[in-house]
């Protein structure tokens, strides 16, 4: 399952041309110019817009929902010290995971 605004991202159609994905960093699949409710608002509503779609390759596996998990607690804790040790968790199953290689790193690495 995918979260909003982490894995999968809606943008107005041609507005963006890359989208990277908040937990891992990987590139997203695009889907350009869809009919979709971005929310559960609007699909309750049943209302549709034209939109941009991005999503991480990656968001349905079990290492990126638990590194999912890791980065929304390192939004919420008020704590730096618990934030750096799941940051350290984070980079840990990150790194066994994404290639070395890999030239962006996910902002909330810091």
């Amino acid at each position: 399952m995918h979260h909003k605004g982490y894995d999968i991202i809606y943008a107005d159609p041609g507005t963006l041309d890359e989208v990277r994905c908040r937990v891992c960093g990987a590139v997203c699949d695009a889907r350009r110019d869809v009919p979709t409710a971005a929310g559960f608002a609007e699909s309750l509503a049943g209302s549709k817009r034209r939109r941009d779609v991005f999503t991480c390759p990656h968001a349905a596996t079990e290492w990126h929902v638990l590194a999912l998990k890791l980065v929304q607690e390192i939004e919420r804790t008020p704590s730096k010290r618990l934030a750096e040790l799941m940051r350290l968790d984070l980079r840990d199953l990150l790194s066994d995971h994404v290639p070395d290689d890999a030239t962006h790193a996910p902002e909330w690495l810091g």
